[in-house]
């Protein structure tokens, strides 16, 4: 009969006590029937586990822990990104696997839209635009504004200071419309050419 020189034994992590795989023990050359473990590896079998789960060894056996670190998760709290580590839960964390949509709040169940946010971030960006436009215009004009002040302009560039005053006019009053700050880009006034 032959004799068996090693056997299976099961890894872990030295920090995390996760479990690995399986290694080889070998038999002690000096001490009979004693084998040598590696580090960091036990002769005790892990248990099965399910999805979202691994089996950790910690104080001389193994336990089955939850295991969400491969999973998207979103806080509830906040609607960003969280990164579950070894034992936290979805509940630990106060997260769910739904993704927010924007301007999103939890309302216990899902994802619901703040329309509060939802509509002061429009009336910044359409603000911001705006004043954009507002910022072009007056540097268009500026020049055409220059000669004729000095009595230097033409006809046609007479002609255009007026079409840019007008359009700075227009710009101003897109705030008291109705519809503001929800604008299409048919409701903004066109530029001067």
């Amino acid at each position: 009969m032959q004799e068996i020189k090693n056997k299976t034994v099961y890894a872990y992590h030295p920090q995390t006590g996760e479990y690995l795989g399986v290694t080889q023990a070998d038999l002690s050359p000096l001490e009979k029937d004693v084998w040598l473990l590696p580090a960091h590896s036990t002769e005790q079998q892990p248990p099965v586990v399910a999805e979202r789960q691994t089996a950790v060894f910690r104080d001389g056996g193994w336990e089955v822990m939850p295991d969400w670190r491969s999973t998207k998760l979103w806080s509830q709290q906040t609607a960003q990104p969280v990164q579950a580590k070894l034992g936290e839960t979805p509940d630990s964390l106060r997260a769910t696997l739904l993704e927010p949509c924007e301007f999103a709040v939890w309302d216990g169940k899902g994802w619901i839209i703040n329309k509060a946010a939802q509509a002061a971030a429009l009336a910044a960006q359409t603000q911001a635009q705006l004043k954009q436009r507002m910022a072009e215009a007056y540097a268009s004009r500026r020049p055409l504004e220059d000669a004729a002040e000095i009595g230097m302009a033409t006809e046609a560039e007479l002609a255009r200071l007026l079409r840019w005053k007008r359009y700075c006019v227009e710009l101003s009053r897109l705030p008291e419309l109705a519809m503001w700050p929800r604008l299409v880009e048919a409701d903004w006034p066109k530029q001067p050419a």
